[in-house]
């Protein structure tokens, strides 16, 4: 990187000099604030330029001089110097005591110093975030902190300030002694996470603290990597221990003799002493009040577990873990129990005990079960770990008792510091990286949730202005491992309480559950299966977690498996050994879990450490959210430790992966310092005097804004908000200090700065009204002079006016004269006329007889006459039908012959051999002066004769010539959008050589406009070599010679030579049409979009919302429209190219329409069309009043497609600016009178209404219009056109791991392409040859942006159908944003339903009934009765009309309830074909009471079941009879009218109603069994429960075993299995609804999933329901409750959440809701 460089290269300025260091290394502090003092920006939120280059400069600039410490608005970022820089120290922490923020060198003291001010201030706890990965100076950042909370605490004058400060930091020794080891990251690191509390008094003084500790990582007791080490406090003993306290076997060795030191070959640390560490943790202990007899007794237990690490054992002959005495240095197992005082370990360490279930009379079974070799070593591991844990939380103990304060300081508000372990990702990752990583990505969302979220809600609930910022959610990647029933913990947890389980299947379930999520990555990119690991793509990088087997043959170490590390309970015959010893210490922290064992009703076999850490994680994160959180970012700038070393790619990873490069663009754009109104209102304005209120105004916002422009704060700088003033970071800093700042200080200050601030304000006006009046003259003078002006034009314009009167008054008396003149003549020889009439008249009478005579005549001959007419018009259709006809299959002829004629001539096609887009017919004279720029695809000739024009077309038509592509047929549509744009108009010479004489010139040429112009250019082709034509570029002469057609420009490209030069003109490219669109994505989803169609024939879109992309639709591949209608009548317009379909809507219709229009003209345009017909017309149009219709006149032109468009005039056709069009598919002519004849045109989407005078005119459009047909788009070929191309990296799996490679791509329309870097640079300008790799368009399914670390680096994820992944990553995010539009928009399918379909509509289940019932055996081989599972559930589907729902009945049953939880062997009874239900009585027990279930699909045609409770054959029997016969068809939808109350996922057990058992009395009334059945008979039926019980109960699995009952005839079998089988709880999202229309209106559910799609259960609650916690708690269900609702014969469910208050909160509900 060319900055780093720049950065570290840097020479020190002259004034520049190191930091001196005092006594106890404390830092100077005026070379302090000195030396931090212009070396870059105090605040990257203040950086000119926000580029990830300009974040690292920063950084490494102040890192060279080091200046560790820089701000991102109220985040601290710290860069680890991996020494002493000098900047802290007393001196430096007085200089932040009450100082101002912007004063002073960004500093972890300015940030501690904010949060107590406002804890004191506010009363309110602060909380303090310490993060960053390993080695990055987390726990020296929390020294510092708590060094300065100490220091201005203490301030306050009070003692205990100093003595708890001083305790808290003599406190870190024994904590970092027993918590901190080495690792390969970092020398020191914390192996667990650490909240540290510090209660303040309301004085400000230190009242008491406490430490709560998280997850320790024990495993490295007893297992290390090289070059890792153990805890410190191994090497501290060994090194300074008392020999009394080690024992002489201990004191005689060394480190490298002790297996639980010597598994690394790292054991000293260089400049680290483990001596003196040593005597600074004694003096710690003796700080905290610890014991010398305690710290011996501590120094005891641990040379014991040293000791034990080293005992080892070997099989024998019969695989059992016997000693190994080979070792040569002395018994360490007799050693160890002199030390643990204990009794003998070796039979505890070599096999257990099991005790058997207790029998009826309180006798059990015990058995010794020998361990082999591999079994007793865990369990010596085991041990270890457990001891050495309880001696952790021992010292935790003791720290927090000797920090505490009196009873109340828990109340008291408080200062957390939070230093919890960083993300780690190591070569073998186990359980431990699991919960390290999960509190990470835990911490990571609280910390986007506080800086991202909270900021918009913020911002647009108080009305200020909020820009999205776009970030990676990491929300799916926490439910992975956390949600239930299949998060990863989750998994786990189950898998350690199977009988059967192990690591291989815990990983293949987790890969199977959650293989199509997008945070669990296919093991196959690690090379491994899925029983070996999963991968989990993490917020900081992808981590492989992988099984001990895994880890064990890679390291050659032995490793705990993952089941074992989840599970925290040590056997009992342990507990009861470490309890009785006789070490006190060590008595004491086991005799308490040995006490539990004890009242315990059985033995705990499994106790979860990941639920356990979860659970404290959620209440960490609940104390974090309660409080105001401060965020300190640490980073670390190299892997190699070391001072002075800056690696830029290390320090960008940890920017981007801690949100700190987001958060600077927040602060940035964002206001995140804001202060209420009544700060500052509430404050001061009842101080200020009145002349101040009125010119302030009392409004809070007015009061405060009027105080932010007094202090000269930018009105671009902050905000009014609802009931804040909102401020950019930096920008007024004085009004935050006024919350605090003397009153009597600041009035006088805020007066006299208001005061002044409207002085200026009267300056203000002053100069304002002098400006607006020199303005107000200027207009004024501008306005008088155009005045004149108008004037001087409007006399003139009167005078010509006046003339013009005149003259036409002048003409028409002239006119008037000679009418006169013409009128007398007139009259004179009308006289004569007459006179001529009266001599005629006489003859007239005399042959009026002979008239009479011949009337007859006449009309006999008028009648021959008519009919005569009518056959010659008819005569006429039929010859203009057959002459349109024959005139069209002429030209088609024609079209054929020359088609055939190019295939033959292609060296004759002077543009391409592929024809791209052909000229119209018509070639315009000249170029109108249109401002619009459209296509010109017809010709309209002043000439409306019909036939003229046809027989000019069809001579344009011989001499039209087709211009091609490129030699190899791909057309690039990358120039469409070329970085040539101009903006005006510009003209030059293009100099092209061809490949061969007359040869193509590798362009495609259109008619656009009247003009010639470059449609397309080939990809290689002669011009593409050439590189200045784009798209778009008009050809106005070839050779010097103009050319105004398609013909000319192709004759003389024929004649030119090889060199040929063109005449270019190039104008800027323009907006056609502009509108906000929604346009449907490959998810189905319709997102909004900006788009504009361009003048040169392409569609720029922008997506309008989150992720934001922009990109193109090449107009040139459409190939035809569909106008769609969607269900719920929506209109859809759809695109159809070659390889996709594109769906837009639009806001309204005539939107959608205007976009169809230009659109059809653009795809007109390369289509062979011909010019038809054309003519005037008129159209029937809605009248302009607003009622009726009317007809006006247009001109239409029907092409050969079958498309009939119409304009204003011809002009306007000439320039094809069209008003519409309609694709004909049916026309009808109708005469309505003489003087109209109408045609009416239907397509699919609209109609239309023509009419003409003629009836010879109407005749002949209509035989046009019928033999017109619209053209096929799927006859077209396809354009496979590149779309975009450029280099992005590919992963490649190597022996190493997974290293990413540079490629070049090329997307094309059918498929992208993929090349080796080496093949691209030899390929050079040449041709590239075949690719390494090609994915076909048809094959891609969806293209996302990556998650986990490639979000940061630009990734991107191509799915296939057949589920393979192609993961890219692009060079930049503007690049990463195109290659994701143009797959989504030109690539990736996108499903179109077909018109007039319907949506699917998922099956919604619900289940209404489920429980035991009696079942009558259909044949006489089976048992009499066997009892079943029964289901009853209402499938509830789409209904035949909109808004109806079919409801249809059916019941299924199953061997038992654990059978129809996995859906195993069901046998399914449809109501619908049920004909009758009845209930009846029988005589065998328990099954009295009959109900009869009438199915003609049985053999028997009936169905019988029973059950011994009357209330439950009656309900059975009220439903059955219910849902029997035809569906029910009601109004309504899919889901119902129920309303979720709460709902959640949780474990749920079902306890099934069973009815009253009975007394031997009762047995002896009863019918149903005969009095002589032998007594043994009746004693397998237990008492009432309303009975006392025996005194001692017999166990469950005595119950278990009890044979089942006999039936009436004596048979076993009458009771199945299933009826006493245990339920177990499972997991299950359990809903409350509230439903008005089912009885008690509440009902509990079970479902499968979070969509409540599929229901397993159901509860009717009723009115008097019960829900009370578990009076004996059920092991590792503690928090369960059971609910009992309003029936006699009703099931209970036991209900099991995640946390007590959970458990309180349901039951609530529950009861008050009832």
């Amino acid at each position: 990187l060319a900055f780093r460089c720049k950065a570290l290269s840097m020479s020190a300025p002259p004034d520049w000099e190191p930091c001196s260091l005092g006594r106890n290394g404390e830092g100077n502090a005026d070379t302090f604030l000195k030396r931090n003092h212009g070396y870059g920006y105090n605040d990257m939120i203040a950086l000119p330029t926000l580029t990830k280059d300009s974040l690292l400069e920063n950084l490494a600039r102040r890192y060279k001089y080091e200046v560790v410490y820089t701000y991102v608005g109220d985040i601290v970022v710290s860069v680890n110097p991996f020494k002493n820089v000098g900047n802290t120290g007393k001196a430096i922490r007085n200089k932040y005591k009450g100082g101002s923020r912007t004063a002073l060198p960004p500093h972890i003291y300015a940030l501690v110093d904010h949060a107590y001010n406002e804890m004191v201030r506010n009363e309110k706890s602060q909380s303090i975030l310490i993060s960053g990965e390993s080695g990055a100076g987390k726990t020296e950042a929390m020294k510092i902190a708590l060094s300065y909370i100490g220091e201005v605490s203490a301030k306050k004058g009070q003692r205990v300030s100093d003595e708890v400060a001083s305790r808290l930091m003599q406190t870190n020794p024994i904590m970092e002694a027993l918590g901190n080891a080495k690792t390969v990251r970092n020398n020191n690191s914390s192996r667990f996470g650490k909240m540290m509390r510090l209660h303040f008094e309301p004085s400000g003084a230190v009242a008491g603290a406490y430490i709560k500790t998280y997850l320790l990582e024990k495993s490295r007791a007893v297992a290390i990597t090289d070059p890792e080490r153990n805890y410190h406090i191994f090497y501290q003993l060994c090194a300074a221990g008392p020999a009394e306290d080690k024992g002489s076997l201990l004191a005689s060795l060394k480190p490298t003799d002790l297996n639980m030191l010597n598994q690394s070959k790292c054991i000293e640390l260089k400049g680290k002493s483990d001596a003196k560490d040593y005597a600074e943790t004694v003096q710690a202990m003796d700080t905290l009040g610890i014991p010398k007899k305690e710290q011996s007794e501590l120094f005891r237990v641990l040379s014991a577990l040293l000791l034990l690490g080293n005992i080892k054992f070997t099989d024998d002959a019969n695989d059992k873990a016997v000693f190994d005495e080979q070792l040569g240095k002395g018994d360490f197992c007799k050693a160890a129990e002199e030390l643990l005082a204990c009794g003998a370990l070796s039979k505890n360490l070599t096999s257990k005990v099991m005790k058997g279930k207790e029998k009826p009379d309180g006798r059990r079974s015990i058995y010794t079960i020998a361990y082999s070799a591999k079994q007793a070593g865990a369990v010596r591991d085991a041990v270890v770990k457990s001891i050495y844990t309880h001696l952790f939380d021992w010292i935790v103990e003791k720290v927090n008792t000797f920090i505490a304060g009196n009873e109340s300081t828990p109340s008291l508000p408080y200062v957390g510091l939070l230093d919890i372990f960083g993300f780690e990702n190591f070569a073998h990752n186990s359980f431990e990286q699991l919960c390290i990583n999960f509190a990470n990505e835990k911490l990571q969302q609280f910390f986007l949730t506080q800086v991202f979220k909270e900021e918009e809600v913020l911002h647009v609930k108080e009305g200020v202005p909020w820009k999205e910022v776009e970030y990676q959610d990491n929300t799916p990647c926490i439910e992975l491992m956390e949600k239930p029933p299949n998060g990863i913990f989750r998994l786990l947890d189950s898998q350690c309480k199977a009988p059967k389980a192990s690591e291989e299947a815990l990983c293949e379930q987790v890969n199977e559950t959650h293989k199509k999520g997008g945070f669990l990555a296919p093991t196959r990119l690690k090379r491994m299966r899925d029983g070996e690991g999963f991968i989990v793509r993490h917020y900081a990088g992808d981590v492989v977690y992988e099984t001990s087997t895994v880890i064990g043959k890679a390291t050659k170490v032995s490793e705990v498996s993952l089941l074992e590390k989840n599970n925290d309970t040590l056997q009992e015959d342990w507990l009861e050994q470490l309890a009785g010893s006789e070490v006190p210490l060590l008595k004491s922290l086991f005799s308490p879990g040995w006490e539990a064992a004890l009242k315990a009703k059985k033995s705990a076999s499994f106790s979860s450490v990941g639920k356990r850490f979860v659970n404290d994680l959620n209440s960490l994160l609940d104390e974090l959210k309660a409080s105001k959180a401060h965020f300190v970012r640490c980073i670390k700038p190299n892997s190699k430790q070391v001072k002075k070393e800056f690696e830029p790619a290390m320090v960008l990873d940890q920017l981007r992966c801690s949100g700190v490069v987001e958060a600077v663009r927040v602060m940035t754009e964002a206001y995140p310092t804001r202060i209420p109104y009544e700060v500052i209102h509430g404050r001061y304005a009842p101080l200020m005097g009145k002349e101040v209120l009125d010119a302030t105004g009392d409004e809070p916002a007015a009061f405060c804004e009027a105080i932010a422009i007094a202090c000269d704060v930018a009105p671009g700088d902050f905000a009014l908000g609802l009931t804040k003033l909102f401020l950019k970071v930096g920008c007024g800093v004085f009004l935050e200090d006024l919350a605090s700042m003397d009153t009597a200080v600041v009035v006088p200050l805020l007066v006299a700065k208001i005061a002044e601030s409207k002085r200026k304000k009267g300056a203000e006006k002053v100069i304002g009204n002098a400006v607006y009046g020199w303005f107000l003259r200027k207009r004024y003078k501008e306005k008088r002079a155009a005045a004149a002006l108008a004037q001087h034009r409007m006399r003139t314009l009167k005078a010509r006016r006046e003339y013009q009167k005149w003259s036409k008054e002048r003409q028409e008396r002239l006119k008037r004269e000679a009418a006169e003149r013409t009128k007398k003549e007139a009259e004179e020889k009308a006289m004569r006329e007459a006179e001529a009439e009266a001599r005629r008249k006489a003859e007239a009478e005399a042959s009026a007889n002979k008239k009479k005579a011949d009337e007859k005549a006449v009309a006999a001959a008028v009648a021959k006459a008519k009919a005569e007419a009518e056959a010659r018009v008819a005569a006429e259709m039929a010859e203009a039908e057959a002459r349109v006809a024959a005139e069209m299959a002429e030209n088609e002829a024609r079209n054929a012959a020359k088609q055939k004629l190019d295939r033959k001539r292609s060296d004759s096609n002077v543009f391409g051999s592929q024809p791209m887009v052909e000229a119209t017919l018509a070639s315009p004279r000249g170029r109108a002066g249109s401002t619009t720029r459209r296509p010109s695809f017809f010709d309209a000739a002043s000439n409306a004769n019909l036939t003229e024009a046809l027989t000019e077309a069809q001579k344009e038509k011989e001499a039209e010539k087709v211009a091609g592509g490129g030699i190899d047929g791909t057309m690039s549509l990358e120039k469409a959008s070329s970085n040539h744009a101009v903006k005006k108009e510009e003209y030059f010479d293009v100099l092209i050589i061809r490949d061969v004489g007359k040869g193509t010139l590798g362009i495609a040429v259109d008619l656009w406009d009247g003009e010639v112009t470059v449609g397309a250019i080939t990809t290689g082709g002669p011009a593409d070599r050439e590189g200045t034509l784009v798209q778009g570029d008009v050809i106005k002469g070839v050779d010097g010679c103009p050319c105004n057609t398609i013909e000319e420009v192709t004759g003389m490209v024929q004649k030119a030579p090889k060199d040929i030069r063109l005449s270019i003109c190039r104008r800027p490219v323009s907006v056609v049409l502009e509108s906000m669109i929604r346009m449907r994505m490959p998810s189905g989803e319709w997102e909004p979009f900006a788009f504009r169609l361009l003048s040169n024939r392409n569609i720029e879109f922008e997506k309008l919302s989150p992720p934001v992309y922009a990109g193109e639709i090449h107009a040139r591949l459409a190939q035809s429209l569909k106008l769609v209608e969607e269900r719920g009548g929506d209109k859809v317009l759809e695109i159809v190219t070659g390889h996709k379909h594109f769906q837009i809507k639009c806001e309204t219709m005539l939107e959608l329409e205007t976009w169809q229009l230009r659109l059809q003209e653009v795809i007109m345009l390369q289509e062979k069309v011909a010019n038809v017909a054309h003519g005037w017309l008129l159209k029937e149009e809605p009248a302009q009043s607003g009622s009726g219709t009317q007809f006006k006149h247009y001109w239409f032109v029907l092409f050969s497609n079958g498309i009939l468009m119409y304009f204003a005039d011809m002009q306007r056709a000439v320039l094809g600016q069209a008003l519409g069009f309609i694709p004909v598919e049916n026309c009808v002519e109708e005469t309505r009178n003489a003087s109209m004849h109408t045609i009416s045109i239907k397509c699919s989407f609209k109609t239309w209404l023509l009419a003409t005078k003629s009836k010879e005119s109407m005749l002949q459009w209509a035989a046009s219009l019928k033999v017109a047909a619209p053209s096929d788009a799927s006859a077209k070929p396809a354009i496979d056109a590149v779309l975009a191309q450029g280099w992005c990296d590919l992963p490649r799996d190597t022996p190493e791991g997974e290293v990413w490679a540079r490629h070049w791509f090329v997307l094309k329309s059918s498929a992208l392409q993929i090349y080796p870097e080496e093949q691209k640079k030899a390929a050079a300008k040449g041709p590239l040859g075949e690719p390494s790799a090609s994915l076909q368009s048809t094959a891609m399914k969806t293209a996302t942006r990556a998650q986990g670390a490639d979000f940061y680096k630009w990734g991107i994820v191509v799915e296939t159908t057949d589920g393979t992944l192609l993961r890219m990553r692009a060079t930049g995010q503007s690049e990463m944003r195109h290659l994701l539009s143009t797959l989504n928009v030109n690539c990736i399918p996108t499903e179109v339903a077909a018109p007039g379909t319907r949506e699917a509509v998922a099956t919604l289940t619900e289940q209404l009934k489920a429980g035991y019932l009696y079942k009558r055996a259909e044949t006489r081989k089976a048992k009499p009765w066997g009892q079943r599972w029964f289901v009853l559930e209402v499938m509830t589907d789409a209904g035949p009309e909109e808004g109806t729902v079919v409801r249809t009945g059916q019941l299924t049953y199953f061997n038992n309830s654990k059978d129809a939880a996995i859906k195993k062997s069901p046998t399914v009874i449809h109501l619908k074909d049920a004909t009758k239900v009845q209930t009846a009585l029988g005589k065998t027990h328990k099954t009295e009471h009959r109900v009869l279930l009438s199915t003609p699909d049985r053999e028997s045609g009936l169905m019988e079941l029973g059950h011994g409770d009357k209330e439950v054959a009656d309900d059975w029997a009220k439903l059955l009879l219910f849902w029997i016969g035809p569906p029910k068809v009601a109004q309504g939808s899919i889901g119902g009218e129920a309303k979720v109350v709460r709902s959640a996922w949780m474990e749920v057990k079902w306890e099934a109603h069973r009815a009253a058992e009975l007394t031997d009395d009762d047995l002896a009334r009863s019918e149903t069994i005969s009095k002589s059945s032998p007594s043994f008979a009746r004693s397998f039926f237990r008492k009432k429960k309303e009975e006392a019980e025996p005194a001692t109960k017999p166990s469950r699995a005595s119950v278990e075993a009890s044979p089942p009952p006999l039936g009436a005839d004596g048979t076993e079998g009458a009771e199945d299995a299933g009826a006493d089988e245990e339920q177990t709880f499972a997991w299950a999202y359990v809903a409350l609804l509230s439903e008005p229309g089912s009885g008690g209106g509440l009902t509990l559910r079970q479902y499968t999933d979070e969509a409540m799609t599929t229901e397993v259960g159901r509860l009717q609650l009723g009115y008097r329901v019960q829900a009370a916690v578990l009076d004996d708690s059920i092991e590792d269900y503690e928090t369960a409750f059971r609910v009992v609702p309003d029936g006699k014969a009703s099931d209970t469910w036991l209900l099991c959440p995640g946390s007590d208050a959970a458990s309180a909160d349901w039951i609530a509900t529950i009861m008050p809701s009832a």
